[in-house]
């Protein structure tokens, strides 16, 4: 998640257990604390609306859609190649086609894979990997929401294929741009949940594999119906919103770490009984530390709403996290070096080394998610070639992973 033109503060990141500015107590080092548990709120699409769309639309199902790539993914470049982690080292990795490589309309953010969705790591007969990418002020519509599927079945040729992020009417005569900005995303059965937006009042929007529409309408600048059928900005698919999370609290705040928070990032959690959805927050200002959040899931791939854990972090500028057997990993992010990623539990908080220092991990990275069928934890990161040469760094967009064993 990066702060629109805002370059976070250099000394700060470069050492996790320094004492952070205005608050000489916190260190990166420092163990989780314990904090208050904030609820959410479920609002359900109607299910009328959603049968009208698939009622009006072709209804595909995720594996028509990676089938039907249309942009091979391809092998890294050495820019590319330099935003991997130094320290645990990609043991996978794979990079965008040159336009997606280079837009400066669209960033990657969070990151989830089939092997969160189902009990064999697959989602029928595919191997899949979706990467969640928001609208910038280039594009004019910022925070508009798609998906890259990419079909993962074998590494060597992975492709992929766009899908729009879409909210049906009440009715399901039409349809909107889902606004989200991506920084996290989780995959169990049918439902996908992506974060939404800052210093709003939703915090989780939820799309349904079971609602994946062909559109009618190729052509048209517009999203929604139109003259020419239904369209999504000349996308052939888009997914529907089933429904949407508000914090009980009511607006969250991106300036506030007591407050209700804003989202930043999230992903599944298969290691407790039942599953569960783990949050962040995230700031640039590093006076402010990010607090976690646990939600259990209840019946039908849905959030019972009720938080089971709090924890305050004292790692600043936190972007993906991850939780596996009581240990939580967050993903830190630099505007000038590597990021870090740190292990944490009530009990301790710890980062690997590369020479002298933590800043080890990916450059400017974003979500994580843990593919457990493998044993690897998956991320990807934001800046693309260009974004960095601007900034005198040599890095760009990749996807990779590292064995989970390998985070402490």
């Amino acid at each position: 998640m990066r702060t629109p033109k805002v370059l976070l503060i250099a000394l700060a990141v470069v050492a996790g257990a320094l004492a952070l500015p205005g608050t000489a107590s916190a260190a990166y080092s420092d163990p989780l604390t314990t904090t208050t548990k904030q609820n959410l709120v479920w609002h359900a699409t109607p299910a009328a609306a959603l049968t009208a769309l698939d009622n009006a639309l072709p209804n595909v199902s995720l594996n028509t859609v990676v089938n039907d790539p249309s942009y091979a993914m391809t092998g890294c470049t050495s820019a590319e190649k330099a935003a991997l982690p130094k320290a645990p080292a990609a043991t996978k990795s794979l990079c965008w086609d040159a336009e997606r490589a280079g837009s400066t309309s669209w960033v990657p953010q969070g990151i989830t894979t089939s092997g969160d969705a189902d009990d064999d790591g697959m989602w029928g007969a595919d191997k899949i990997i979706l990467s969640g990418w928001h609208g910038t002020d280039a594009l004019g519509r910022y925070n508009d929401a798609r998906i890259q599927a990419v079909n993962y079945n074998d590494p060597a040729s992975a492709a992929h294929r766009m899908m729009y992020l879409a909210v049906p009417n009440n009715t399901g005569s039409s349809f909107t741009a889902a606004q989200a900005h991506m920084g996290g995303m989780a995959w169990y059965g049918d439902k996908i949940y992506v974060t939404a937006v800052g210093n709003t009042s939703t915090a989780i929007r939820v799309f349904s594999t079971k609602h994946i529409l062909q559109l009618t309408d190729t052509t048209s600048d517009a999203i929604g119906k139109t003259s020419g059928g239904y369209a999504a900005y000349t996308y052939k698919y888009a997914m529907m919103q089933v429904g949407y999370y508000t914090y009980a609290g009511g607006t969250c705040s991106m300036a506030s770490d007591t407050g209700v928070p804003c989202f930043s990032s999230l992903s599944l959690d298969r290691s407790t009984s039942p599953a569960s959805i783990v949050t962040t927050e995230y700031f640039s200002d590093q006076s402010l530390h990010g607090r976690l959040y646990r939600f259990p899931m209840g019946a039908d791939y849905l959030l019972t709403g009720t938080a089971s854990e709090a924890f305050r972090s004292y790692v600043g500028n936190m972007q993906g996290v991850l939780s596996h057997d009581g240990k939580w990993y967050v993903a830190h992010s630099s505007a000038t070096i590597n990021g870090q990623l740190w292990a944490q539990t009530t009990a301790a908080s710890t980062s690997a080394t590369c020479g002298s220092t933590t800043a080890c991990w990916a450059i400017h990275p974003e979500g994580l998610t843990y593919d457990w069928s493998t044993g690897l934890v998956w991320s990807q990161s934001e800046w693309s070639t260009a974004d960095c040469a601007a900034k005198s760094q040599v890095c760009g967009r990749s996807v990779f992973a590292v064995p989970l064993t390998s985070l402490g």
